[in-house]
C-alpha cells in the first residue's frame, strides 16, 4: 500500500485574487482600520493616517523580510530588544603604573603547567558502565 506525500507543503494555497488567507485577512483588517479613520477623522487627517495604515499593512501582508512572515520578524524585532542580556567580561585593575592583568598573564607564562596525570577508570569500573548501558531500557 503506497500514501501519497504531500508536496510543496511550505507554500501556502491561493484563496482569491491571488492572495492567501493570511494576506486577505490583513487587508481587511487595514480596510477596516480605514473605515474607523474615515468616521473619527477629517478628510486631510483621514488621509495622513490612511497612508500610515496603506504602509504597515502592505507591509504585514505581503513582505517577508529573509524568508519569515513580517509579524514574526517584527516578534523577533522586540525580543531582541527586550529580552535581558548577560555581558560577561574581566575587569582590569589598575595598580600604579602596573597593569595587573599584564602583569598576571606574564606570570602565567613564566610558570611552567604541572604535569596532572589522567584519571583513567580501572577495569572493574568500565564493566560496571558496560553492564549498565546493556540492561538500560
Amino acid at each position: 500500500m503506497h500514501a501519497g506525500v504531500p508536496q510543496f507543503i511550505e507554500i501556502e494555497d491561493k484563496i482569491a485574487f491571488g492572495l492567501t488567507g493570511k494576506q486577505l485577512l490583513w487587508l481587511g483588517g487595514g480596510v477596516a482600520l480605514m473605515v474607523v479613520a474615515y468616521g473619527l477623522f477629517d478628510r486631510s487627517l483621514f488621509f495622513a493616517v490612511s497612508f500610515f495604515i496603506v504602509l504597515i499593512v502592505g507591509a504585514l501582508a505581503f513582505w517577508r523580510p529573509q524568508g519569515v512572515p513580517m509579524i514574526t520578524f517584527a516578534g523577533f524585532t522586540l525580543h531582541y530588544f527586550f529580552k535581558p542580556r548577560n555581558y560577561i567580561w574581566k575587569r582590569v585593575y589598575e595598580k600604579g603604573n602596573i597593569n595587573v592583568k599584564k602583569a598576571s598573564l606574564a606570570q602565567q607564562k613564566n610558570n611552567q603547567a604541572a604535569y596532572v596525570p589522567k584519571h583513567l577508570p580501572t577495569q572493574g569500573q568500565l564493566k560496571k558502565i558496560a553492564w549498565e548501558l546493556d540492561t538500560r531500557k
